[in-house]
């Protein structure tokens, strides 16, 4: 077996199965692997409209760092550095995937791999060996690469300088971000701008708030097709907290803080559902790659909908769910901090109720916008950070006193200096022990927060109810035990079904 095929095979594809969906340009299979072209020395997509080569001339990686890493340029039509998240590494290794998400948050450009490994608390040499098997490359030829395919996605898909591109894609200095660029591309990095044009968005306009301004960062997100924008807008639109938040026909703007430093974001859906485009005002917008990473997992923009729903598409509660809505995604989080207080006061309250006691938290301890970002929007201001909301009492805010104990027992967890470091399954042991928070907060802190695609609060109301209007369980036990034929998609299954209440109320 080859070294192509070996990596292929992560994924449960082998070379003969890339090379179908090559042919085919199968769109379920972008950003799934990658083609290299030994004649030509350049790799591409699967859904590349250029020649498909002959089978003799291609290699298959499973990343576009992996083909970079094993010299071969990336294509200039089907741009590998905007296709969704590669699945390469997760869930495969919990320590490689917690890497490469590090790396790509710029753990290296500071820091060293011994540095990284004390940060996964795992040695640096043992680091090596599992990325490297995992990943088909070493970390600092995936860092590497991976500072090539930012600079080239910041070049093309957002409105920043060359010196800034440089300086956040992490090359240190403009030179050395040309040479690298040349190197790798053969031309020069204002190359890839000329011509460029940024469609308007239908419904946006100019004197809209939600409208670009001149000085506006502006970040184009592709999303994994088909992906489905109008639900995801109808859910936070839902659940938007007042002041912090604001959801239009086709726009979701909020308040949020990185580093310190707080702006405004407001994102825009065009009319097409191919992604999202990413405004960003204030200071904070300087951190654009941590953004643009926070809006792909709050919209599930990476999520691979067609291969997970295959596994539901004999189950008779979910097929007819899917049918209706096949782009379907699990809504995320901004800020896990943020997520666990609204599952804590979301617990046995309507979401409007909800809704109301975390637009008071919010307009009582979070801090305001700056009116020059804020105007017209309906957004005011930022969610309070831990550390403002230890020790006070938050029975003001419309809660009874046990449920602000638990509150504030959360409130410590994330305060707890030490807690950024934490797995997932570190937070949810610690938030099982507080007094309060049950299974059903639990679970939607795993969806939600975490991310987690097998958590199912099977004990919901909504899921329930849903479930038995298709004819299945109405107990929690009883869905529970069905859902285990749902595994390790859990999360979707949950989302289509409280999909199926749309205009129940």
């Amino acid at each position: 077996m080859s070294h192509s095929a070996t990596l292929c095979g992560m994924e449960q594809l082998n070379n003969d199965i890339c090379y179908q969906a090559l042919k085919t340009r199968d769109r379920r299979f972008d950003g799934r692997f990658y083609t290299a072209v030994l004649t030509t020395g350049i790799f591409c997509r699967p859904i590349c409209p250029a020649v498909t080569p002959k089978r003799v001339n291609v290699e298959f990686y499973p990343s576009a760092e992996s083909a970079i890493a094993h010299g071969f340029r990336p294509c200039l039509r089907c741009r590998p550095e905007a296709a969704p998240g590669s699945p390469a590494s997760a869930g495969v290794h919990a320590t490689v995937a917690r890497a490469v998400r590090l790396i790509d948050q710029g753990m290296l450009e500071t820091g060293s791999i011994a540095d990284l490994a004390d940060r996964l608390g795992v040695g640096d040499r043992h680091l090596r060996r599992i990325f490297k098997e995992h990943t088909g490359v070493t970390p600092q030829d995936h860092a590497k690469a991976r500072r090539l395919l930012r600079a080239r996605q910041l070049i093309v898909d957002s409105n920043l300088s060359m010196t800034d591109i440089a300086d956040i894609a992490g090359f240190g200095s403009l030179r050395r971000f040309n040479d690298a660029m040349k190197k790798a591309y053969g031309q020069a990095p204002t190359a890839f701008r000329r011509g460029l044009k940024s469609p308007p968005l239908a419904g946006i306009k100019k004197d809209d708030p939600c409208a670009r301004r001149d000085d506006d960062l502006v970040l184009r997100l592709r999303a994994r097709q088909p992906f489905d924008a109008n639900y995801l807008l109808a859910f936070f639109r839902a659940r938007a907290i007042p002041g912090l938040e604001s959801v239009g026909d086709r726009t979701y703007v909020r308040g949020f803080r990185i580093g310190g430093l707080i702006g405004l974001m407001i994102c825009r859906f065009p009319n097409d559902n191919s992604g999202v485009e990413v405004i960003l005002r204030g200071p904070a917008r300087g951190a654009v790659l941590e953004i643009g990473s926070r809006v792909r997992r709050l919209f599930d923009l990476d999520a691979d909908v067609p291969s997970i729903t295959a596994q539901f598409a004999n189950d008779p509660l979910l097929a007819p769910l899917i049918d209706k809505r096949p782009g379907l995604r699990v809504p995320g989080c901004w800020d896990q901090f943020e997520l666990a207080i609204r599952a804590v006061l979301g617990q046995q309250v309507s979401v409007a109720a909800a809704r109301t006691l975390a637009g008071r938290l919010v307009q009582g301890y979070g801090d305001a916008l700056p009116d020059d970002l804020s105007e017209d929007t309906g957004v005011t201001h930022v969610f309070p950070q831990p550390e403002t909301l230890l020790g006070l009492d938050l029975i003001g805010i419309g809660l009874t006193r046990r449920r602000a104990q638990t509150v504030s027992d959360v409130i410590d967890m994330f305060a707890a200096p030490d807690c950024d470091q934490k797995s997932g399954d570190a937070l949810i042991t610690e938030m099982t022990a507080i007094k309060g928070i049950g299974p059903w907060t639990l679970n939607y802190f795993g969806l939600r927060g975490l991310g987690d695609p097998d958590a199912f609060p099977a004990a919901d109301l909504g899921i329930l109810k849903a479930s038995a209007m298709g004819g299945g369980p109405d107990k929690a036990k009883a869905l529970e035990t069905l859902s285990e034929s749902w595994r390790p998609w859990r999360a979707y299954a949950a989302q289509y079904l409280w999909s199926a209440l749309e205009g129940e109320g």
